[in-house]
């Protein structure tokens, strides 16, 4: 029994049948023969034609183009059907209130086209660094191999200056010290001071190193090779083990790679090893040294060297025919001090040391160099506004600023010397005050070059030159007795005094010390009160704010609102104009608070040293009184007070400058 498929199937056979049948009945047998061989691949033009629907009516067949009509109407019968889409949209409908509407695109396995999937892909910053560390780390190992012992002499030389180019990188200087790798390179070369070229070498490698100020990564090895590397130019009994020609291609490569990184103060044409290893130093050796550093730079020498650099700038400072060595000596002896003024901040064994080093060597060096600046500022001053002294003799002039600039430079880092090994030490005091003229020159700082120097300069100098005789006779009665034993021209302490920025001239041929300071004291203290003054007024009349007029409020039937004027554009302006002056006054106002706060520094240091001159002796406190106006020390005593105030805001409390004024203030009381 046939089923109802089987009845659709042959319905379907005899139903093509007829359709073939009826297509190609009109045709030749030669036709139909040649359809029936080429079934399987029909001509274009020999495609069947779509037969009518039974709604629609047939055609109507004209003899001459019935087969091209029939052919254009039928073309569809075997057209594949529309594909379905390969992306098909759905949309989650939401069960619960808190849910959102989902809409996705799905798209059907078969229409998907082949793809790999790479699972755990890293990020493009996370490639570029696993690149750096991989191309740092092949690099340093291929380095690391040649620097080691068993290398021939030729080879490490060869390693040692290709690190060094690759450490004038940044980033190649960033890898290096995050990885530690330093203390392990200096600790490879721990041999090189034994030959010269290898020691040369290693010398601008730690050079280049130096260059990157972001922290101090030397350990205590690496900064003996470095002093070891410092002692190598003095010792002349190690050979060379390269020719004179090779040694000058590799002094050459060594040029050429120190003139890629900042070297202000290296001289290209005195390619040594001593003398990169001193400016390596001098580059490291600077206020962020803790404190282990200042001890291994004294226990390992290199106080010592410092010192000898200082004395041979010092004796440079004499031949001024030669400008451009003088600026250079300058500038040396003056970062030499920085680095020795650093390392003896509250460092009391430092101190010691360089005190006794060569019986005081650094003190008479500072000494001469202290001299030689104080004879210099006046023939290279900086000053712009110079005109006549009260003598009526025009001051020179030099055109070459930077033997100027030197000379100040060098003065302040001379005096920050000073004051550190006299700071609370009476024997460096002592020792201090017993080279030629440094009292003299101190005072003259204090009153007579000033004068000579920009005005933003004037008051560093100033305090700096009285904090130092402050030390200096604060412990020592023989200081005390040269101080007040001195005679100042009395035209010059007072062009240097002057206030107002007048000159006016003064009768006395010459002053005592203790007068000159007490007119210092005099002068300053009325400043201080007129600049306060003045910073009162300013701050008491300032204008207050005027309404805005640049419109108005106007009442509806429904609201407030507010309606701009007709001249709101002149408002604006008048609104603009008044904000300008109100920051020309606030800045006038900062400015006079400023100079407030120097004349009244300046007159308590001035306090502060006459009352550590009248301390024992009866002498010099009725020289003091003489001068003061009613021969009342009030006015010293609460300028002190203030000053007393200030730095126990500012300061911890209980430090030995407190403690120095405290008593001073107590005995100026009892006079």
């Amino acid at each position: 029994m046939k089923t109802l498929n089987d009845w659709n199937k042959l319905l379907y056979k005899n139903a093509l049948s007829v359709i073939v049948f009826v297509c190609f009945f009109p045709q030749s047998p030669t036709k139909a023969v040649y359809n029936a061989r080429h079934w399987n691949h029909p001509e274009p033009e020999e495609l069947l034609p779509t037969p009518p629907s039974r709604s629609q009516a047939p055609p109507a067949v004209s003899s001459g183009g019935s087969k091209e009509s029939n052919s254009n109407k039928d073309d569809g019968v075997f057209k594949a059907p529309a594909p379905p889409p390969k992306v098909t949209k759905s949309t989650t409908i939401p069960t619960e209130p808190y849910q959102d509407m989902v809409t996705a695109l799905k798209c059907r396995k078969e229409h998907k086209e082949l793809y790999t999937v790479v699972q755990h892909v890293k990020h493009f910053n996370d490639v570029v660094e696993f690149g750096e560390n991989q191309e740092f780390t092949d690099d340093f190992e291929y380095l690391a191999t040649g620097l080691k012992t068993g290398q021939p002499l030729n080879t490490r030389c060869l390693s040692v200056i290709s690190l060094a180019t690759r450490c004038a990188m940044p980033s190649f200087r960033m890898h290096l010290r995050a990885r530690g790798k330093v203390a392990q390179v200096f600790k490879t070369l721990s041999d090189a001071p034994q030959h010269s070229n290898l020691a040369l070498c290693t010398a601008s490698l730690m050079y280049i190193l130096s260059r990157d100020r972001l922290n101090m990564d030397l350990d205590r090895a690496s900064l003996d090779l470095m002093i070891r590397l410092l002692e190598l130019e003095l010792d002349k009994s190690i050979a060379d083990q390269l020719t004179t020609k090779e040694m000058n291609k590799v002094k050459e490569k060594i040029r050429k790679l120190c003139e890629t990184v900042h070297n202000k103060h290296l001289d290209l044409e005195n390619i040594t090893t001593g003398h990169l290893a001193m400016e390596t130093l001098l580059s490291l050796t600077s206020k962020r040294a803790g404190d282990w550093f200042k001890e291994e730079l004294r226990l390992l020498g290199g106080l010592d060297h410092i010192v000898d650099k200082v004395k041979e700038c010092v004796e440079n400072l004499s031949r001024e025919d030669d400008k451009e060595n003088l600026v250079a000596s300058l500038w040396g002896a003056e970062r030499c001090l920085r680095v020795l003024e650093s390392v003896t901040v509250h460092n009391p064994e430092n101190q010691a040391y360089l005190i006794a080093y060569k019986d005081s060597q650094l003190i008479v060096s500072s000494a001469k160099a202290l001299w030689h600046c104080e004879e210099m500022i006046q023939r290279y001053s900086r000053e712009v506004n110079r005109g006549l002294c009260s003598s009526g003799t025009p001051l020179p002039y030099c055109s070459n600023s930077n033997v100027g600039k030197a000379v100040e430079d060098c003065m302040r880092a001379i005096i920050g010397v000073l004051l550190n090994l006299t700071h609370d030490n009476e024997w460096g005091s002592t020792k201090t005050g017993e080279q030629e003229e440094l009292i003299i020159t101190a005072l003259n700082c204090v009153l007579r070059v000033p004068q000579y120097l920009p005005q933003e300069q004037r008051f560093d100098i100033r305090v700096l030159g009285l904090g130092l005789l402050i030390n200096l006779v604060e412990y020592s009665a023989r200081n005390r007795h040269c101080l007040v034993e001195l005679q100042m021209e009395g035209s010059d302490v007072w062009d240097s005094m002057c206030v107002s920025g007048k000159e006016e001239l003064q009768t006395e041929r010459s002053l005592g010390a203790i007068a000159a300071l007490v007119k210092l004291f005099l002068q300053r203290e009325h400043a201080a009160i007129l600049a306060e003054a003045e910073t009162d007024d300013f701050i008491n009349d300032a204008p207050k704010p005027q309404l805005d007029q640049s419109g108005e409020w106007k009442e509806t039937n429904e609201e407030i609102q507010w309606v701009a004027s007709e001249n709101n554009n002149q408002g604006q302006q008048d609104k603009k104009k008044e904000e300008e002056d109100e920051e020309l006054d606030l800045n006038k106002a900062l400015q006079h608070a400023g100079k407030h706060m120097e004349d009244s520094i300046v007159a308590s240091y001035t306090a502060l040293l006459l009352g550590c001159l009248c301390q024992g002796s009866p002498m010099n406190v009725t020289t003091v009184r003489e001068n003061l106006p009613k021969g009342d020390f009030s006015v010293m005593t609460e300028m002190l007070k203030k000053f007393l105030n200030f730095m126990n805001l500012t300061c911890d409390v209980g430090t030995t400058g407190q403690k120095s004024i405290s008593r001073v203030i107590d005995y100026l009381e009892h006079c």
